[in-house]
């Protein structure tokens, strides 16, 4: 998910030539060939997912160097060390472990990234990164991370705009790169992949929503006006009659007073409403907190059912309407209040919500230290109350 600097790989890629007639060789450039390899399997994304095939194949070509980056193959990981190990990773996006295991991966592998701090400048982590048995199963795992997660929603306002689309999904956490979605957009605009869409969906961003202002009127189109001959008038001398004027007495001014302070209005809470049928991470985190509240559910992601009864008994012991929904009343009974020494079901729910957002602390219920640094860095970015709790506002920031 986060672009990763590394070396694209030892060796060279040898081109491809094709010898269909003699004397003509035609040579098929590496961008070339991998496209070709993603042009179909981009398109079945979008057909599933509406994410432009222009999109997912410029984001793979940036993140993998044209598939030329290790991680688009096998990595070797403590290379001539006894604990040495290969793996077999075939990731086209490099998405990064967390304590949700996707059903596409094979596993995780550790490898030494680059992150980047707001200001632009490059730090080095070692992440964890998801594995595959396949470029094809990376693309749906790209697929699913995109539609499960709140945090990209907005990009698919944008279907028909590829390079807003890719914007938003920046903006999302996709990755910290402050140029990253200008580099997919250079990839997009270079190798023409706008007409791999099935949407035809053409370059560009939205139009702007500024209207454009009506032409006034020429001043050579107005209609002539004459001016009327002045007329010069007769003075009549008038003697002023001096009148006593008495002087009316003024009040002092009122001494000014200090205007009563403005409070700052309140953040908004926005939170998404499941219902059966919705599927993803969302999901989990309720299921996650019906468990914490005696509910005995599999945390799949599915909202099924047995997640209809949960959500329904929850309602009833807490007097809500019985919808089988998660609305806004439901959230506001469903999320607790958690600050630094809770210890819950609770609080591993927020962790993980914590780790989604690229946090790497433990998932263990305690609320300790790192986990309240980390609730402060959300509070902070997301530009609400810095206070290390966490309130109805923090969880609609995590969750919204």
């Amino acid at each position: 998910m986060r672009w990763i600097k590394a070396a694209a790989g030892a060796a060279a890629v040898a081109l491809c030539l094709s010898l269909a007639a003699p004397g003509q060789a035609q040579a098929v450039t590496v961008q070339e060939d991998f496209i070709a390899k993603l042009v179909g399997p981009a398109q079945e994304n979008e057909r599933r997912t509406g994410i432009p095939a222009s999109v997912a194949i410029g984001m793979a070509a940036l993140e993998t160097g044209w598939g030329r980056s290790s991680m688009a193959g096998k990595v070797t990981v403590d290379a001539g060390l006894p604990t040495q190990k290969i793996y077999d990773v075939n990731t086209l996006f490099n998405i990064k472990c967390t304590s949700y295991v996707s059903p596409h991966q094979t596993g995780c592998v550790p490898i030494r990234t680059a992150e980047y701090r707001p200001d632009g400048t490059a730090y080095f982590i070692t992440a964890e990164f998801r594995t595959y048995k396949s470029w094809g199963d990376s693309l749906l795992d790209y697929g699913r991370l995109l539609t499960s997660n709140s945090r990209y929603a907005k990009a698919f306002n944008y279907k028909a705009y590829p390079d807003q689309f890719v914007t938003e999904v920046r903006a999302g956490g996709y990755a910290t790169d402050p140029k990253y979605a200008s580099l997919v957009i250079n990839i997009m605009q270079k190798y023409g992949l706008y007409k791999y869409n099935l949407n035809k969906a053409g370059t560009g961003f939205p139009p702007s929503a500024t209207p454009t202002p009506k032409p006034t009127a020429s001043p050579t189109s107005a209609k002539p006006t004459t001016s009327p001959t002045p007329v010069k008038p007769t003075p009549t001398p008038v003697k002023p009659t001096p009148t006593p004027v008495k002087p009316t007495p003024t009040k002092p001014a009122p001494t000014p007073t200090k205007p009563a302070p403005v409070k700052p209005a309140p953040s908004k809470v926005t939170l998404p409403t499941y219902a059966s049928g919705s599927r993803g991470s969302g999901v989990r985190s309720v299921q996650s907190l019906l468990n914490a509240n005696g509910a005995k559910l599999k945390v799949d992601g599915i909202y099924g059912k047995l997640t209809v009864n949960a959500v329904k008994a929850f309602q009833k012991k807490h007097r809500i309407t019985q919808t089988g929904k998660v609305d806004a009343a439901t959230w506001s009974k469903l999320l607790p209040t958690l600050s630094r020494g809770s210890r819950s079901a609770s609080v591993r729910v927020l962790q993980t919500e914590l780790r989604e957002a690229g946090h790497r602390i433990a998932v263990d219920g305690i609320y300790g230290p790192a986990t309240e640094k980390a609730v402060r860095a959300v509070q902070s970015a997301k530009k609400v109350s810095v206070t290390g709790k966490v309130d109805l506002v923090t969880w609609s920031k995590l969750i919204g």
